[in-house]
């Protein structure tokens, strides 16, 4: 029997805070951040914080990221929704969960694929993440790529085998989501849906 998939989950061991002011660095081994800059708290045990920003690594005051930074809940599925593939990567490679689910119940890859974010796609997906998971609307990666009409990412996920025929809460396929959003998109996602009624040959011809 195979081994059951994956499953997504909330949360991260890795503390993640946004910068609210400049920090320059006085020693080497010290980091400078500049507002604005995420910074992945990689070792807080001491005085000085073991942080990476930016591709950089180095220590910064524990009292500045205390004091003058705010905390980031999800920084995947921002970097995910505006489809910032290196902010994605930095995320990635200090250990973030790739199934990591937000207040919505989405994973970054509902995100990415709702902005019809190609590249974003495809780096998650080489970190092999739930593909068919649902969020709280029901709806999966597939599903909001079909509803933000993306035949790029559409074609992307059902490469990866995403499944094209699983329903949302409100019973419908990302084929019935992507009929009124892109033909092209719809065309991707033909299926005839058996077991519910209702057919969507996508060609009423035949």
């Amino acid at each position: 029997m195979a081994p059951p998939p994956p499953v997504a989950k909330r949360g991260s061991g890795v503390r993640v805070v946004r910068a609210m002011y400049d920090y320059t660095a006085v020693r080497s081994d010290e980091l400078s951040i500049s507002e604005g800059d995420l910074l992945y708290v990689l070792d807080a045990s001491g005085e000085w914080w073991l942080c990476r920003s930016g591709g950089r690594q180095g220590l910064i005051p524990f009292n500045y990221v205390e004091e003058h930074a705010e905390t980031v809940e999800h920084p995947l599925h921002e970097a995910a929704k505006r489809g910032n593939v290196e902010l994605l990567k930095e995320a990635l490679e200090v250990g973030l969960s790739v199934n990591t689910l937000d207040h919505s119940g989405a994973t970054p890859l509902h995100w990415a694929s709702r902005g019809g974010h190609d590249e974003a796609v495809r780096l998650l997906l080489q970190r092999k993440p739930v593909l068919d998971v649902k969020n709280k609307l029901g709806d999966t990666p597939l599903h909001m790529a079909a509803w933000g009409g993306h035949p790029a990412v559409i074609k992307t996920l059902l490469e990866a085998g995403a499944a094209r025929d699983l329903l949302n809460n409100e019973g419908q396929s990302p084929y019935q989501l992507a009929k009124s959003r892109s033909p092209e998109a719809a065309a991707l996602l033909q299926v005839i849906h058996l077991n519910h009624g209702d057919v969507d040959s996508g060609d009423e011809s035949d």
